[in-house]
């Protein structure tokens, strides 16, 4: 409670980071509580949602903070680590810091009872749940779920949200002859006693008592496939699922005729109205915002104003998407949620707001067909509303045909979702998207960073993510050297094999004309080792036409090699992305031009992630040596990083060095011990190529 709880870390990092930050003045003993807990969080966890490797080194990492080791474990603790129960969606690690917090808030109000009252709760389910009910924040967290189900499993179901618990309830209630209408559902203790009612009949019926609700044929019956052709549903469902996981999303208006538009646009977030009920977080049901609503604005059954107001104070959350509609008619931007909900009294208007990444900006007509409603907020995640929601995001991602207009793209082409994109890049969400932005908005970046970090793997991926789809001939890479020039790049006379010479255009002049010729495409011009060659000598007039408000018809410039020709600009469909490897000594400093014209990008070794781990687990790598690699090789980064004289974070491993290739067939000590000897060992003696006696020492700690 004193570490963590009373003393929340808003700065930047992660969940580890800032929990050591925060635990490091606590006594041993917290630390070693802390890991015990985690232990507790954890072990509902399907593979799905976490490696059970990656479980025990998280676990292991935090007792390691007491400095002392980790205890030998009982072989049923470290058994319970690898199945799990249950997937509690993507929210539960992405909020993993508010659920830990609800764990020691119930911990301590827990100790905080009489043994009588302990006694009786451990032994009357629906008193512990009404007890846990009543805990500050406990509606909204995973956990509560979780802790009913683990101490009362011939109660409660595995299930671990409240969205999932009424759509189960309403499902079942509608298929056993119950009207649905006549249950609050926003009583989450009733909720709980409708899905154990659901099991009981689940249980008179012999086909489906042994069944998961989760399984198949009772998933359908509450989350059922749209109807349509070939059993479309089942494809819109399964393309829900691996676009969005568990996040819902909501379709938001911006006010009469989209008036707030350009301050949602601008500011970086979303709002509603009605700012005479202040503070929502004052009336914490929905009940209650009814009746405030009903005496303030003169209205005998304000419903759907209410639930609006509702819903987006208390069942938005951090990580669901919104898209933001004018009228019913047109749609205006696509985003990411990123705050909890406040209110904002020094905002003229609109003072319930949330903040809110956005992903696409535009104007997008509907086609009458496609019209929806006028509803101020609507919950889109429902399956009913799928369909639709396929058709408006193909239309905001430019894969969908207007009222009348082709598809832009040919269907042979593989959509390219944010899912795959991040597949092994060991990049968290937030940071994909981050860097997406940026190249979105400023049209050049430069990816740079220590050798090994990926920059030419993670640049395919963003030149597919932003085209939309994986097409290798719209992507186009070259490397820069200290001889490449305006000839290769641009344009220039070359050697003819019957003599003389010729005119011939460069692969940069080339793609460009390419992309111009297809307009309604996205084209990426793919740059390494950027500083390594002369910008000025290869760009020459060009240079500033790759500026993100010169790329039209308008700034056009004749070129050297042919000034009477069509006059060449660079077309906006074209984006740039230039890598750098920031421990090349022989780089000079880089061209300030190149600063101005492009966003810089660092990028860091992952061996702290939990995606480089689960990869390395995944691959095949035994969990010692996992966590070997991860301990060994975060150490001797910190001895490079702490060499600023000479080295510095620019200098570090990048963690590609163990990623495993196809060719690697047992990944096991001499594997790792072939990567340092043949590959890190001669990196370090470069770097400290005045002191071998160090190199020796660092190699014989890696290899240890």
């Amino acid at each position: 409670m004193r570490y963590f709880v009373e003393n929340l870390d808003e700065g930047e990092g992660g969940f580890f980071e800032k929990l050591e930050r925060q635990l490091a003045p606590a006594p041993a003993s917290a630390k070693q509580l802390a890991a015990e807990m985690l232990w507790v969080m954890y072990l509902p966890l399907i593979r799905r949602a976490m490696h059970p490797g990656t479980r025990r080194r998280q676990i292991r990492m935090v007792w390691e903070w007491s400095g002392e080791p980790l205890p030998e474990a009982p072989l049923e603790l470290e058994e319970a680590l690898d199945e799990g129960l249950l997937h509690p969606g993507t929210a539960y690690n992405t909020h993993r810091w508010r659920e830990f917090e609800f764990l020691v808030r119930t911990m301590e109000a827990w100790k905080g009872l009489a043994e009588h009252e302990r006694e009786a709760r451990l032994i009357r389910p629906w008193l512990l749940a009404e007890w846990l009910l009543g805990l500050d924040d406990s509606q909204n967290r995973q956990l509560r779920h979780i802790l009913c189900y683990f101490l009362f499993p011939e109660h409660f179901e595995p299930v671990a949200t409240n969205y999932h618990k009424r759509m189960i309830v309403r499902a079942f209630r509608d298929k056993y002859g119950e009207d649905p209408e006549q249950v609050d559902y926003l009583d989450r203790l009733e909720m709980d006693r409708q899905i154990g009612w659901v099991r009981e009949r689940l249980v008179e019926d012999e086909d489906h008592k042994d069944l998961s609700l989760y399984d198949e044929p009772l998933r359908s019956i509450w989350q059922p496939p749209e109807e349509g052709e070939n059993g479309g549903g089942e494809v819109e469902r399964g393309w829900y699922a691996q676009r969005f996981g568990e996040a819902r999303v909501w379709v938001l208006s911006a006010g009469q005729n989209a008036r707030w538009w350009d301050d949602f646009r601008r500011m970086n977030l979303i709002a509603i109205g009605w700012d005479d009920l202040g503070d929502l977080r004052e009336l914490p049901t929905r009940e209650s915002i009814h009746e405030m609503h009903r005496d303030v604005y003169g209205r005998p059954n304000p419903i759907m104003d209410s639930l609006a107001c509702y819903q987006f104070a208390y069942e938005m959350r951090p990580g669901d998407h919104v898209i933001i509609k004018k009228g019913k008619s047109a749609l205006l931007g696509y985003g990411r949620i990123t705050s909890e909900y406040d209110f904002d009294g020094e905002r003229p208007e609109a003072r319930h707001v949330r903040q809110v990444q956005w992903e696409k900006l535009g104007a997008w007509p509907l086609p009458k067909n496609q019209w929806i409603t006028n509803k101020t907020l609507t919950d889109f995640s429902q399956p009913i509303y799928h369909n639709w929601l396929r058709f408006a995001l193909g239309l905001i991602d430019g894969d969908e045909p207007g009222e009348n207009g082709p598809r832009p793209h040919s269907s042979v082409e593989p959509p390219y979702p944010p899912e795959e994109a991040l597949k092994d890049l060991f990049l968290d969400r937030a940071k994909f998207h981050e860097i997406m932005d940026t190249f979105e908005r400023k049209m050049n970046i430069v990816l740079e960073g220590p050798p090994g970090v990926g920059k030419t793997f993670i640049a395919k991926r963003l030149a597919y993510r932003l085209i939309g789809y994986k097409v290798p001939e719209r992507v186009r890479m070259i490397q820069f050297h200290q001889s490449y020039a305006y000839e290769d790049f641009i344009q220039g006379y070359r050697p003819h094999e019957d003599g003389g010479f010729e005119l011939r255009s460069g692969v940069f002049y080339t793609f460009c004309r390419e992309a111009a010729g297809n307009p309604d495409k996205r084209y990426v011009f793919i740059i390494d080792e950027v500083n390594r060659g002369n910008l000025t000598k290869i760009f020459g007039e060009i240079m500033m036409l790759i500026e993100p408000d010169k790329r039209e018809s308008g700034y056009a410039v004749p070129l050297t090699y042919s000034p009477d020709e069509e006059p060449f600009h660079v077309p906006e469909n074209v984006f740039l992305i230039g890598m750098m490897n920031t421990a090349d000594r022989s780089l000079a400093m880089v061209d300030y031009a190149l600063r101005r014209r492009f966003a810089f990008i660092r990028l860091e070794p992952a061996f702290g992630s939990e995606q480089f781990s689960d990869h390395l687990l995944a691959a095949g790598v035994e969990e010692d040596l996992v966590n070997r690699i991860v301990d060994r090789l975060s150490t001797l980064n910190k001895a490079i990083r702490d060499e600023r004289k000479n080295l510095g974070p620019g200098f570090e491993i990048g963690h590609s060095f163990f990623c495993p290739r196809e060719a690697d067939e047992q990944l096991d000590d001499s594997w790792y011990e072939a990567v340092v000897r043949r590959e890190i060992e001669p990196l370090l003696r470069e770097y400290w190529f005045d002191r071998p006696e160090h190199v020796d020492n660092l190699t014989k700690q890696l290899l240890a």
